[in-house]
């Protein structure tokens, strides 16, 4: 499908993609903004304003945000990343325009009231407290603060300190300064009128204030090695997270590490859930993934087990780190590991939401949509070769760390 990249009036830009046959239409709202962004004194701020969004306007109440989208008969919904706030909307195609009316309004209308932030910074704080009862979450989420030197590290929720201290002119400061056209992108995906379309944001995001200020972020980004251990009585299971060195989202090796990934711990015929739960029945739960950001990434490998055996699961997972650093993995291995990649492209281009998804994370983070042949014939391309070397550099024991969560 032909991609149509234009800027509007006041250089937001907008991807549209008319996909033929199907109906429905999902519109995002991506802002390269997240909480890598945030100072001390904001840490959470990113998250908040995406609560905020939501809470009214001088047109709409919160009320009338979520009651004009479901009686559409649509979704309405968002998300905050560490580098990345999204606001996007799912519809049947003739509802389009009261999606770009709606996400536009809270974009430049919202009130932010004093008595709409107390009632939120409330309900941010019981996210974080549901968070902390979830030892495997809080695992996850002590492990990038221990891992990661730099700001990739941060809490994308905050704490309930930080929320506590964020006011309203903080929090207005903050979106003045970062929520500007140079760092949104709009993208349209489904049956869409690309013409029609592009005069309707035109006419309602187009008169969203230009702010040319620049916010100067920390790029610093290197791996603590190391244990931490944080002691929960209470807890019946220990949660481990062993980290390595990962890649950055641009990194030519960011494919290949994928894949060892997906060997390692990507799905149920991975080595690690077969030898550590199938075999051994050590762990019901074992996963790999890479965290990646523009400077850098972490590469985590988790498993929830017991205090009886977080030793012996620890022994295995260095094993197989070792023997692919040493050996590489199989032809048989990679061409399944390519096959996992290309059925789930496939899955997402069979939606308008992973369509939407996918030509605005291309467009932000290479400045074009790639083509998908591209990075098919990307993916196709791993060798035996490059396994080898990726595991050679991101394999190495001064970058090994670990979190422990649990009674130890």
């Amino acid at each position: 499908m032909e991609v149509d990249v234009r800027k509007l009036q006041n250089g937001i830009t907008v991807i549209m993609e008319n996909i033929e046959g199907v109906n429905t239409v999902s519109l995002g709202y991506f802002v390269k903004v997240g909480s890598k962004y945030e100072k001390p004194i904001e840490e959470g701020v990113s998250h908040f304003i995406e609560h905020m969004l939501f809470k009214g306007t001088t047109n709409r109440t919160s009320k009338d945000i979520s009651e004009e989208i479901d009686n559409e008969g649509g979704m309405i919904n968002a998300y905050t990343t560490k580098e990345t706030t999204v606001y996007y909307v799912q519809l049947l195609a003739d509802s389009l325009y009261k999606g770009i009316d709606i996400l536009s309004d809270m974009f430049i209308n919202s009130t932010f009231t004093e008595e709409n932030l107390d009632k939120e910074r409330n309900v941010i704080i019981e996210e974080i407290r549901m968070y902390e009862d979830i030892p495997e979450e809080v695992a996850h989420e002590e492990n990038a603060k221990f891992a990661i030197n730099g700001p990739q590290g941060k809490s994308i929720l905050g704490t309930e300190m930080s929320l506590k201290n964020i006011n309203r002119d903080i929090m207005v400061n903050y979106f003045d300064e970062t929520y500007n056209p140079e760092s949104i992108v709009i993208s349209l995906a489904g049956k869409i009128d690309k013409e029609k379309a592009f005069e309707k944001l035109n006419n309602t995001i187009g008169n969203f204030k230009r702010n040319y200020s620049k916010r100067e972020i920390s790029r610093e980004f290197t791996l603590n090695s190391g244990e931490n251990i944080i002691k929960k009585e209470e807890a019946n299971q220990v949660h481990l997270c062993f980290n390595t060195l990962g890649v950055s989202s641009k990194d030519k090796n960011r494919y290949s590490l994928s894949m060892i990934s997906n060997v390692l711990g990507g799905n149920m015929s991975s080595r690690l859930f077969q030898k550590v739960r199938e075999e051994k029945g050590l762990a019901y739960s074992i996963y790999s993934y890479n965290s990646s950001g523009e400077e850098g990434g972490l590469f985590t490998i988790y498993a929830g087990t017991t205090k009886n055996d977080y030793k012996e699961v620890l022994n295995i997972i260095k094993k197989e780190i070792e023997d692919i650093k040493n050996n590489g993995i199989t032809e048989y291995e990679l061409q399944k590991a390519k096959n996992q990649f290309l059925s789930m492209i496939t899955f997402g281009l069979e939606s308008t939401k992973g369509r939407m998804n996918r030509i605005a994370s291309s467009y932000m983070m290479y400045g074009e949509v790639k083509p998908i042949e591209e990075t098919i014939k990307e993916i196709e391309g791993v060798t035996i070769e490059d396994i080898k070397r990726t595991a050679e550099i991101v394999f190495d024991e001064k970058y090994f760390s670990q979190t422990i969560v649990g009674d130890i």
